[in-house]
C-alpha cells in the first residue's frame, strides 16, 4: 500500500483577515490611437451632419421657431385685412389661450433679430393681447420664409387669408392697390393678375371694378370692406 504524503499548510501571509486570496487586478489593455482618433472623427461628422440638417430645415421652412413677438415687425407688409372683427379675434384668442397656437405664422428674416411678418396677423394681435392679460408669455410659433421678390410674400398673405377668413371685393382691390403704390408690381392688371392668379376671370373683374372705390373711399370711410359686391358694383 502506497505511503501518503502529508500537505504542508498555506502560509497565512498570503490570505488577508479573513482567510481570503488576495484580490488580483486585471491589467488594461492599451488603446491603440488610432480607436480614439476614429471615434471622435465619426462623432464629429454625425454633429456636422445634425447641424447642416437643421440649417437647411430652417432655412427651407420646415423648423418651426419660437420668436419673441418684439422681434417681429407686423406692418412689414401693407396688411390686406382692413379690420378684425371683434368676436372672430375673442374666438381666437380663446383658441390659443386653451388649446395654444396651432398653426404658425410666416416671416421672413430682415436683420439680426428681426424678422417681418408675410401672414398670421390675427394670430400675432391675439398673442399681444393675450401677453397683455399675463395669459401668454408673449411668443410667437413661426416658419422661416425666404420670397424671391416681394411680390411672393404679398401673394402668400393673400392666399393665406383667401383660404382662412375670405376677403372683401374692396379689400382685394385695396391690396392689389397698395403693392402698385409699394412699387411690388409695375400696374394694377400686373398685380391681379398676380396676386390673384387662382381666381377665375369674371371675379378678378370684379375686383377690378372695386378699384375706384378704393381711390375714392380708403382711409375715408370707417366700414368700407362691408360694402357689398352689388352696391359696390353700382357705385
Amino acid at each position: 500500500m502506497a505511503k501518503r504524503k502529508r500537505l504542508t499548510p498555506a502560509n497565512p501571509a498570503l490570505f488577508g483577515a479573513e482567510g481570503q486570496a488576495p484580490e488580483t487586478k486585471a491589467v488594461p489593455l492599451p488603446r491603440a490611437p488610432i480607436a480614439d482618433v476614429a471615434s471622435e472623427a465619426a462623432a464629429t461628422a454625425a454633429l456636422d451632419q445634425v447641424s447642416r440638417e437643421l440649417t437647411a430645415a430652417r432655412e427651407g421652412g420646415r423648423m418651426v421657431l419660437d420668436l419673441p413677438l418684439q422681434q417681429i415687425v407686423l406692418d412689414h407688409l401693407v396688411r390686406d385685412r382692413i379690420v378684425a372683427e371683434d368676436a372672430e379675434m375673442q374666438s381666437l384668442m380663446a383658441s390659443i389661450a386653451a388649446r395654444g397656437q396651432q398653426t404658425p405664422v410666416e416671416v421672413m428674416e430682415l436683420g439680426p433679430g428681426s424678422y417681418g411678418l408675410i401672414s398670421g396677423w390675427r394670430r400675432c394681435q391675439a398673442i399681444a393681447a393675450l401677453a397683455e392679460d399675463g395669459r401668454h408669455p408673449g411668443t410667437v410659433l413661426a416658419l422661416l420664409r425666404r420670397p424671391a421678390e416681394a411680390s411672393e410674400a404679398y401673394l402668400s398673405m393673400v392666399e393665406e387669408n383667401e383660404i382662412r377668413v375670405g376677403l372683401s371685393y374692396f379689400e382685394r382691390a385695396r391690396i392689389a392697390r397698395k403693392a402698385v403704390e409699394q412699387g411690388v408690381f409695375e400696374s394694377e392688371k400686373a398685380a391681379l393678375l398676380t396676386l390673384f392668379a387662382s381666381a377665375s376671370r369674371p371675379k378678378r373683374s370684379k375686383i377690378r371694378s372695386f378699384l375706384p372705390l378704393v381711390a375714392a373711399f380708403d382711409g375715408v370711410l370707417a366700414f368700407p370692406h362691408l360694402i357689398g359686391e352689388r352696391l359696390g358694383l353700382r357705385l
